[in-house]
């Protein structure tokens, strides 16, 4: 993470949320965001900041600051979300979503925040009606609404769905922000007794992770499905 102060930050283009969309729709959050107080954007800009270094509770800080001073400021919400969440303070993180829900209905990321809360309480039927809010608000290019989507098909035994879901995700995803989204689709795979698509999906992500803590165990399945496949 740099030092470089973030750019200037609409409710439009959140720069430091990991769950930012392009194509929200216009309404009332959009209106709020143009009201943004500049004091009350200096704070999350220097939220955004210290996020990126890693000082988490210097973030948290002056994000309660920016919503103190502008409570209708639903990208600071969110963010203060996200970074409670990786605290691991989830009843807290839920709150500070569900103010950025309640400005408008026209913000995908409050949705896609309390769809990730919903996942870590696996509270699979709640996780899917947040993310399809989201995709209603922001169907193009939705790369965690899509995965949250498909992980929730998945638990709840929907395998076409949650394949076409992981799928879009996987083809939105440009930057590789979501690889275990192809260990979602190895698994989905898995249980639709594929093992050469599954083995597929986990060599797509040793390709883009392979120092991340979860590839030793993905290179034993693999060895395994592909000594399988060989039978």
């Amino acid at each position: 993470m740099g030092s470089v102060q973030p750019p200037a930050i609409t409710d439009n283009d959140e720069a430091c949320l990991i769950w930012a969309v392009n194509d929200t729709h216009p309404g009332t959050v959009n209106a709020n965001a143009l009201q943004v107080p500049e004091k009350a954007r200096g704070e999350f800009r220097k939220g955004c900041g210290d996020m990126r270094n890693k000082k988490l509770a210097a973030a948290e800080t002056h994000l309660r600051k920016a919503v103190e001073q502008y409570p209708k400021y639903a990208a600071a919400w969110v963010l203060l979300g996200q970074i409670l969440e990786s605290t691991n303070r989830v009843e807290e993180a839920r709150g500070a979503c569900s103010q950025a829900s309640t400005l408008g209905s026209g913000y995908a990321p409050a949705y896609l925040c309390l769809a990730d809360v919903a996942v870590q309480l696996k509270d699979w039927n709640e996780t899917l009606n947040l993310a399809d809010r989201a995709l209603a608000i922001a169907s193009v290019q939705n790369v965690y609404g899509n995965y949250y989507s498909a992980m929730a098909h998945f638990h709840l035994s929907h395998l076409p769905a949650a394949e076409h879901n992981a799928q879009e995700a996987i083809d939105a995803d440009h930057f590789h922000r979501v690889p275990q989204t192809h260990l979602l689709l190895a698994q989905i795979y898995g249980a639709k007794h594929d093992p050469r698509n599954e083995a597929v999906q986990l060599r797509a992500y040793l390709k883009i992770a392979p120092d991340s803590p979860y590839s030793p165990g993905v290179r034993k399945s693999l060895a395994e499905l592909e000594n399988q496949i060989k039978k």
